[in-house]
């Protein structure tokens, strides 16, 4: 069938399959561990700016205990405590200036008076009025937002700076009351730094685990992939087989009906080709054609036309299980020998015959055998040049009976060996192209092994194999 799939393409396809798989697979590991990377190292963000926020957030709240506290005379007001504890909380390492804001969310004042004016974040301030801090870091911010004006503005006023916006609320230590809120901007270069020191960390680990999860990945699709590949074999043999059988079924099929009109086409051409053989004798006894040896070619012919015909009707009266009786392997293969020396002599070949006599076959059998037997000789014979020999040998090994026929052609076609025993178009003049077909059908029938056991450029030998429960009688290799 022309769509049919050879053996190597199966398993090219099944390993792009493992591959294209094993990369899906692990690209579902690498999406998905860059995502938990990713969120990890939110979390770990959030949590380190959260903390400096925290820590501002219960400064300012203990400034404002030293300030109500304080016995100096002056009466301040719960905002104004707010924001001078604010401004003793910026003297911390780090703090660049900071912005208050009332509980709207206007900026009211910054300190120093060189910060640049901002509109506080909606969200920072929904998290200030629940009495909760905000914080934001900012990797690239110009100075040009952080302060009003700078000297070196006049050289180069888009400077970047990472920075760390932490807003608090506003309020008394002993109330929950919101009074505002306080934004400090503090420099950003060691949250910065210990950003990308954690980016590292969290990179090495997610390389570590990938490679880890990717060799238990393999391990654990190879063995499946493996058996797929084995099970694609097993398939496209079993598929194979079938479609070889299906063929063998379909030759049997031809050859079984073939058989009821061949006894009839034989049992009809047998008077007629006795007849013709008992005129071409007269005509070649009587000396009467111009060309005599003419008449003896077509005498030959005539004779192995009704040898055909007396063979065939022998095996069809054998298979419906007419009477049969006993000959010997030797006998089988000198009457073999007889039907193909009318061939032998004409193409001028040397024929060698070994058998051993001790071995029995039925007639039946017998002339199973000889059907194969005759047409590969028949091909051996064609096959091999003038002058070249054609053996026949018998042996006895390992409970068969083997038979070899060898020639000195030119060895079997290459092109042909993958359909050996199928249908095709012939090689020999005249040829049907169902010779070996048959033959392997009726071995097959014999529970007989036939194949093409040698080939070379110095000729090809053909192996018989005959179990010999097949014998009625055999003794050791002779």
């Amino acid at each position: 069938m022309n769509d049919v799939i050879p053996e190597e393409k199966v398993v090219q396809r099944t390993r792009w399959a493992y591959g294209l798989g094993l990369l899906a697979a692990l690209g579902v590991l690498a999406t998905t561990l860059l995502s938990g990377l990713l969120l990890v190292r939110g979390l770990v963000r959030q949590q380190i700016a959260q903390r400096d926020a925290e820590a501002l957030y219960a400064t300012t709240l203990m400034e404002q205990l030293d300030l109500v506290e304080m016995n100096d005379g002056q009466i301040r007001s719960d905002e104004q405590i707010g924001f001078d504890a604010a401004v003793n909380a910026s003297r911390l390492k780090g703090v660049i200036g900071i912005r208050f804001y009332n509980t709207k969310g206007v900026l009211t004042d910054s300190f120093p008076p060189t910060i640049q004016p901002q509109p506080l974040d909606r969200v920072a301030i929904q998290q200030v009025a629940l009495l909760k801090t905000h914080s934001h870091f900012r990797r690239a911010t110009p100075l040009s937002d952080i302060f009003i004006y700078l000297p070196q503005f006049t050289n180069n006023p888009t400077v970047f700076v990472p920075i760390l916006e932490v807003t608090v609320p506003l309020h008394r230590s002993d109330s929950v009351t919101f009074l505002g809120a306080a934004q400090f901007i503090i420099e950003g270069g060691s949250i910065a730094s210990e950003y990308m020191l954690m980016d590292h960390r969290l990179e090495q680990f997610a390389a570590i685990l990938f490679a880890m999860a990717g060799l238990l990945l393999m391990a654990l699709l190879w063995p499946a992939f493996h058996r797929m590949e084995k099970l694609n074999r097993n398939l496209v043999i079993h598929r194979d087989r079938l479609q070889r059988a299906n063929e063998e079924l379909a030759l049997a099929a031809r050859v079984s009906a073939v058989g009821s009109i061949s006894a009839h086409l034989m049992h009809g051409l047998k008077n007629p080709l006795a007849s013709l053989s008992h005129f071409v004798s007269l005509q070649d006894t009587e000396n009467t054609s111009p060309d005599p040896g003419a008449w003896q070619d077509a005498l030959t012919a005539s004779h192995r036309m009704q040898a055909l015909v007396e063979r065939t009707l022998e095996v069809l009266c054998d298979v419906r299980g007419e009477a049969t009786y006993e000959l010997t392997v030797k006998e089988l293969v000198s009457d073999i020998q007889k039907h193909v020396s009318g061939v032998v002599a004409q193409r001028q070949i040397e024929l060698i015959a070994h058998a051993p006599g001790d071995c029995t076959l039925s007639s039946r059998t017998a002339n199973l055998l000889s059907l194969i037997l005759v047409n590969l000789m028949e091909n051996a014979i064609e096959a091999t040049p003038l002058g070249g020999s054609v053996s026949l040998s018998v042996s006895k090994e390992d409970e068969r009976l083997r038979f070899r026929v060898r020639d000195t052609g030119a060895g079997f076609p290459e092109h042909l060996r993958a359909h050996l025993f199928l249908p095709c178009k012939s090689t020999r003049e005249c040829g049907s192209g169902i010779g070996l077909a048959i033959s392997k059908q009726i071995a097959d029938y014999l529970e007989a092994k036939l194949e093409l056991e040698d080939s070379t450029p110095q000729g090809c030998v053909w192996l018989l194999e005959l179990p010999l429960s097949f014998c009625c009688r055999g003794s050791e290799n002779t």
